[in-house]
């Protein structure tokens, strides 16, 4: 269940509603979380940036698979840890991270015991990115799709898609 917590008599909702369901829950453990609210990415907004990552890998020969992780590598929102940390790790060189990592960008390397590691930093996924960060996204997608000559959406148009903030 999801609540979203404006005033105080939300709150007091929220806990008559776990009184009320505490005698049904009480045998199994459960986590309750509270998060900031961030607006959802529109579908509209989703299926835009699908639909320029093909136009792009068509012009550039590549599978949408790699143009989708290109372009949020470029542009995509790095992760970040329960405390605001930004998520990264190195590896030994050589180690073929994308098979295991597909948002992971190799940001220098570091040599250890005379071994030589890869230092990477993380990116959300894109499935994972809320309104504003979506946003950035499909900006940074209408940059590359422009270079290649494909026709974009104006303006006015991407303020249309339901809830695309771009900058």
């Amino acid at each position: 269940m999801e609540f979203i917590l404006k005033e105080q008599r939300d709150i007091l909702a929220v806990q008559n509603e776990l009184m009320n369901i505490l005698p049904e829950i009480k045998e199994k453990p459960y986590i309750c979380e509270l998060k900031q609210f961030r607006k959802r990415r529109s579908l509209d907004a989703n299926a835009y940036f699908h639909v320029l990552v093909d136009k792009i890998a068509k012009e550039n020969k590549k599978s949408a698979e790699e143009v989708k992780i290109s372009l949020n590598l470029d542009y995509g929102t790095i992760a970040r840890d329960e405390n605001g940390l930004k998520v990264g790790f190195k590896a030994l060189d050589g180690v073929p991270i994308e098979k295991f990592f597909k948002y992971a960008k190799p940001i220098g390397y570091e040599i250890e015991n005379g071994k030589k590691f890869i230092k990477y930093i993380v990116y959300k996924e894109t499935h994972t990115l809320d309104s504003a960060e979506m946003a950035f996204l499909i900006d940074g997608a209408i940059q590359e799709a422009k270079q290649y000559g494909i026709e974009t959406l104006t303006p006015a148009e991407l303020e249309t898609l339901k809830g695309y903030k771009g900058e």
